[in-house]
């Protein structure tokens, strides 16, 4: 009998040790993404409200903002602008995704974020001085109403991976939206959004 409870023991500290630890990587990689959603968002919130931009202590009042979304391209998003017509776009923030150490819990010893699907620029006229040939908030294509990413957690050894985040840029609504998995089916797919 008490060998019997000695391994139900051993087996139950084992799997509530990983299973923590699982949890905790989700919980870290959620993290991750709110991190970088804030600093897309503010950005887009500085877009449509015609607010400066800063770099160093100096204040800039761009005449168009683009984010691009480059999942194929190396893994980053880009926070971008022009200050005039005809002007070759600025890079104000780049976000590496996979990797960035600055980009907090993206990347631990035991899984890396990764950013899936399509490439795609999102463009931001300034709400005050707006251009009346185009819309306030339009995808790069022109033709699609929304782009979105998916956001995946993978571990290091790239055994599994899990779909945590979704990313969607609603022309419609002039809104990027943020949506969190819920939970996941057995293949590592997102079986419920939070939306």
């Amino acid at each position: 009998m008490l060998i019997v409870i000695m391994i139900v023991s051993i087996l139950f500290v084992s799997f509530r040790s990983s299973f923590q630890i699982k949890n905790k990587d989700i919980l870290y990689g959620q993290a991750c993404i709110e991190t970088i959603y804030g600093q897309v968002n503010n950005f887009l919130y500085a877009g449509l409200s015609s607010k400066s931009l800063f770099t160093w202590a100096t204040a800039i009042f761009p005449k168009q903002y683009s984010i691009s979304f480059m999942p194929t391209s190396g893994q980053h998003i880009q926070l971008k602008y022009t200050t005039g017509e005809n002007t070759p776009y600025i890079v104000y923030a780049d976000i590496e995704i996979t990797g960035n150490i600055n980009t907090n819990y993206c990347t631990t010893n035991t899984y890396t974020i990764q950013l899936r699907w399509d490439d795609y620029d999102l463009y931001i006229n300034k709400g005050i001085q707006e251009n009346s040939t185009l819309q306030s908030f339009y995808l790069g294509t022109g033709f699609l109403s929304t782009g979105e990413n998916i956001f995946r957690q993978c571990n290091n050894e790239w055994t599994w991976c899990k779909e945590i985040a979704r990313f969607e840029s609603d022309i419609r609504t002039l809104q990027l939206k943020k949506y969190m998995c819920l939970n996941f089916t057995e293949t590592g797919d997102c079986a419920e959004w939070d939306n």
